[in-house]
């Protein structure tokens, strides 16, 4: 609104001056005229008095004229006696004229915006935000999801809803081409120019994965169409015959279901899901009927429409980090729930004593226990995360490289005392510097150097006896050293593309092994749900390169990609750089150089390095993460 206003405000400006200028022209010519024609005026008058007339009427007539002309010829001397009320009357009139058309313009610019909001919800792009450059810290919300409310028919709703603050798209319609209905639109292993709309409609149904299309008619599009027609009541080919085509664009179209019967590698994915969130019993299996009661338990617990199939809606709400679970509750109570938190507070989480109630303290401790230990980081104590608890392989709590947070902060206050960090160096984030710090921090007062604050230098770091630096450390060169952190690497085989990663490597030495981990992996097969070490999918790709680079990072949608704060976030795709993390609608990918990214394409059907300079991704850009600092 002050946008409109102050774009109206300098329309308004423009146009005063303008007439102003207009006016002020004019009047010094009517002046003119007038001292013209001054001496001219009794010539004038006494020419038309003494003119002769042809009868009555013609007297009556040269009469009316004479004072018609007079009246006018007496207008600029009129204007110049009672000139403050003429300017008074010409500042009301221009006024009036400047607002009629300032908002008039300001009108026709608000309506096309509601226009374009209107519409915006029909393209994936309605949710990129303005282009700017997130600092350090910041809490910007990354923009809502879109789906539909429904499962069944998502495609007949038309009004944006929303299920768990996430917000819902209708499925737009698009144009159909004239097609000849006794041959196929377009053949199976063939490049055509309607394969693009064919692409991006199955995409918008979620037959697809959200890519940037392509003309090629390969075994993706082939699979995807076969979904179709299953879920459409046609014959089931993967042909592209007239009757797929007519109905894929058109609005009775049905989108993407998994239901009972289905298998796959993305019933698999929803499956491990429900067994984590504790709707279902095992991970193993198909869509069967266990996995069908536990989509309706878990459907009916979070206000979805309750009937057993998975959706857009239903995949959406599975990974919220605000969905309801079938575990541990806050406010529960028990002797497991003493068990779990004696655990968490052995391995350094849980700071509070541990007292059987499922607490926020708790919740918290679970969260940051499922980040270290590379799950999915919602809070809940559900299988996976107990296994992995109480397992003899649970990493225990400790601050490390690409961390973000208060607790980071205070560390790098308590290391700036000590003169191993400058000021300017405290931003709450643990970058390369802070773990050179650390690592000299830790060689200084006899610990073992391993770059990480775990417990024991966490309370030397904050005691009295901690040994201070001779001077704060720098970039360059290797920093830290010594200690007991034991020995170097072995140089990795020509075939190992990911070598442990040093405790010691910068930002752009780790920003390089990220690369070639993504670039080790060019042509391995697009699969859904695909999390590795041969098969992916987009998100797969990113979560399994970014824990072989050496950072524990629990798996993440592209949709739960929009709401991470552990990595610093940049909204503008102009300033995305080597090494960031990607977020497109319903895609993620890793930016390999200037306008190139590496990625899971499910256009391609396997991993691939190419340009992200297009129409397409600038269209669907929402934001990148800086991982490696």
């Amino acid at each position: 609104m002050k946008k409109l206003l102050s774009e109206a405000a300098i329309r308004a400006k423009r146009i005063f001056l303008a007439i102003a200028s207009f006016f002020s022209t004019l009047w010094a010519k009517v002046l003119s005229t007038f001292r013209k024609s001054k001496n001219a005026e009794a010539k004038t008058t006494y020419s038309l008095n003494n003119k002769s007339s042809a009868g009555g009427a013609g007297k009556h007539v040269s009469a009316a004229g004479g004072k018609v002309l007079s009246f006018f010829k007496r207008l600029p001397a009129l204007a110049v006696k009672y000139r403050l009320a003429v300017s008074c009357i010409m500042v009301v009139i221009i006024g009036a004229i400047v607002i009629g058309v300032a908002l008039g313009g300001k009108s026709s610019k608000t309506f096309k915006g509601d226009q374009q909001a209107l519409h915006s919800s029909d393209n994936p792009a309605a949710v990129t935000q303005s282009p700017q450059n997130t600092e350090p810290g910041s809490t910007d919300d990354p923009g809502a999801a879109t789906e539909q409310p429904g499962e069944t028919d998502p495609a007949e709703t038309t009004t944006p809803q929303t299920t768990h603050n996430i917000y819902i798209t209708p499925v737009p319609i698009v144009s159909m081409r004239p097609v000849d209905e006794t041959k196929d639109v377009a053949k199976a292993g063939e490049h055509n120019d309607v394969i693009p709309d064919v692409q991006e409609r199955l995409m918008i149904l979620w037959y697809m994965d959200q890519d940037e299309p392509t003309d090629y008619f390969g075994n993706i599009t082939k699979n995807a169409l076969r979904t179709f027609q299953r879920r459409n009541e046609l014959e089931v080919t993967g042909r592209l015959d007239p009757a797929t085509y007519e109905l894929l664009m058109s609005n009775d179209a049905k989108a993407y279901l998994c239901m009972i019967g289905d298998s796959g590698q993305d019933v698999v994915a929803v499956k491990q899901r429900l067994y984590e969130l504790g709707y279902v019993d095992t991970e193993d299996g198909g869509f069967d009927e266990a996995m069908e009661a536990g989509v309706k338990e878990f459907q009916a617990a979070n206000n979805l429409s309750v009937d057993g199939k998975v959706g857009r809606n239903t995949k959406e709400a599975l990974y919220n980090p605000e969905c309801v679970p079938k575990a541990f509750n806050i406010g529960d109570s028990g002797d497991n729930i003493l068990l779990y938190q004696n655990r968490l507070q052995k391995l350094g989480y849980l700071t509070t004593e541990p007292d059987g109630i499922y607490g926020t303290d708790t919740q918290m401790a679970v969260r940051r226990f499922q980040e270290q230990n590379s799950l999915i980081a919602d809070g809940y104590l559900g299988p996976i995360t107990r296994d992995t608890l109480m397992s003899d392989d649970a990493v225990g709590n400790a601050l490390s490289y690409s961390m973000h947070g208060s607790d980071v902060k205070n560390v790098q206050q308590r290391l700036y005392e000590l003169n191993y960090l400058r000021a300017k160096n405290i931003n709450s984030y643990y970058t390369s510097l802070t773990e050179k710090a650390v690592k000299l921090f830790q060689k200084n007062n006899g610990l073992t150097v391993d770059g990480k604050v775990g417990r024991h230098t966490m309370n030397v770091l904050f005691s009295d006896d901690a040994v201070r630096a001779s001077s704060p450390v720098t970039d360059g060169g290797t920093g830290g050293g010594g200690g007991g952190g034991g020995g170097s690497n072995p140089t990795p085989k020509p075939s190992d593309p990911d070598p442990d990663p040093d405790p010691g490597e910068g930002a752009s030495e780790r920003i390089d092994r990220f690369i070639r981990i993504a670039r080790s992996k060019l042509g391995c097969r697009y699969v859904r749900g695909g999390k590795g070490p041969n098969v992916f999918d987009c998100s797969g790709f990113v979560y399994w390169c970014i824990n072989k680079a050496g950072i524990s990072q629990g798996y993440m949608t592209s949709y739960m990609w929009r709401s991470c704060t552990r990595y610093q976030r940049n909204n503008n795709i102009n300033n995305v750089k080597r090494g960031d993390v990607i977020v497109y609608y319903g895609h993620v990918a890793i930016c390999s150089g200037k306008w190139t990214m590496i990625d899971a394409s499910q256009s391609n059907g396997r991993i691939v390095e190419r340009s992200f300079n297009s129409n397409y991704w600038h269209r669907n850009f929402i934001c990148s993460f800086r991982i490696f600092r």
